[in-house]
């Protein structure tokens, strides 16, 4: 990824994992959030609720899911 010229860094934060991933990406100006995506029941997701669900309400940038 460098060698195409995007910038890379890796980060250990600590925290609720939402909040703290789209409060980190607002604090440095991400233009996308990229995650996997894993599919569950949705009787799960809507007992449980899931981390991408939580992203994709919360977060105030584009977001790409991979599966």
């Amino acid at each position: 990824m460098k060698r195409a010229g995007l910038r890379v860094e890796a980060m250990l934060l600590q925290g609720e994992v939402v909040p703290v991933i789209c409060q980190h990406a607002t604090n440095v100006g991400c233009d996308l959030i990229v995650m996997g995506a894993y599919s569950h029941s949705r009787i799960r997701q809507l007992t449980v609720g899931t981390t991408t669900t939580g992203i994709l309400k919360t977060a105030k940038t584009s977001l790409l899911l991979l599966r």
